[in-house]
């Protein structure tokens, strides 16, 4: 996946985060649940970047 898509999935995902936190409160588990999503999609976004960049050294 490029970069582009992860950045669309990731604003995707905050927004969804942000309209069910909005909507059930943040201790909600649809909250929760989304928050974790959230969170694996910019650690495989921040995975990619770090290999990237270790390939040029």
């Amino acid at each position: 996946m490029g970069n582009d898509e992860y950045k669309d999935k990731i604003e995707q995902a905050r927004q969804e985060l942000n309209k069910l936190a909005l909507e059930y409160g943040m201790q909600d588990v649809r909250v929760l649940r989304q928050s974790v999503k959230l969170d694996a999609l910019l650690n495989e976004y921040s995975d990619c970047n770090t290999e990237k960049d270790d390939q040029l050294y």
